[in-house]
C-alpha cells in the first residue's frame, strides 16, 4: 500500500470513529437527565366512571384464518361509542370487510382498573362477541385498545367527543 492509499484508509477509519463517538456522546447526553428511560409510570386513580360519554374511533386490521397472506382478510371501520360511567357501553359502526360495506350496532360491558387499564366485551347485532384490552389516558379523554380475540390483528385509539 503506498502513502496515498494508506492516508485514505486512515481518513476513512478516523471518520467512522468520529461518527460513532459523536453518536454515543449524543445518546449519553440525551439520556443523562432521565431517571430510567425505560421505566413506565402508570396513571393512577381511574375507575369505571373514568370512561363516560361519547367517543369516536377509526380502526383497521386483519382477520387471520390461515398461514398465508391469502388467508388474511383486511377490514376498516369507524364508529361512535357511548360509555355510561357505570360499566355498560354501546355503539354504532360502518365497516368495510374485504371491500364489502357493513353497518351495525353493539352493546356490552367494560371494566376499569385503578392503574387505568381495563377490558371491554360486547356483542354486535349479528351475534358476534368481541374482547378488548384498553389503556386509558388523560383522565378518560382518550384510550388505546387492542382486540384480544384469536385470529384478529388490530389496535387503535378512541377519543372523547
Amino acid at each position: 500500500m503506498d502513502k496515498v492509499e494508506l492516508r485514505r484508509a486512515l481518513m476513512k477509519q478516523t471518520k467512522k470513529w468520529t461518527l460513532c463517538a459523536g453518536l454515543l456522546l449524543g445518546m449519553g447526553l440525551f439520556t443523562a437527565g432521565l431517571e430510567n428511560p425505560l421505566q413506565v409510570h402508570a396513571q393512577e386513580g381511574c375507575t369505571v366512571k373514568t370512561l363516560e360519554g361519547n367517543y369516536i374511533y377509526a380502526q383497521d386490521g386483519f382477520n387471520v384464518e390461515g398461514q398465508t397472506a391469502k388467508h388474511r382478510t383486511p377490514f376498516a371501520q369507524s364508529g361512535k361509542e357511548f360509555f355510561d360511567g357505570a360499566g355498560k357501553m354501546s355503539g354504532v359502526f360502518t365497516a368495510s370487510l374485504h371491500g364489502q360495506i357493513v353497518r351495525g350496532n353493539y352493546a356490552g360491558t367494560y371494566t376499569v382498573n385503578s392503574d387505568c387499564t381495563g377490558t371491554v366485551t360486547f356483542t354486535d347485532n349479528a351475534g358476534q362477541t368481541f374482547h378488548f384490552d384498553v389503556f386509558i389516558a388523560d383522565g378518560g379523554k382518550e384510550f388505546a385498545f387492542i382486540q384480544t380475540d384469536d385470529g384478529v390483528v388490530t389496535a387503535a385509539y378512541e377519543r372523547k367527543r
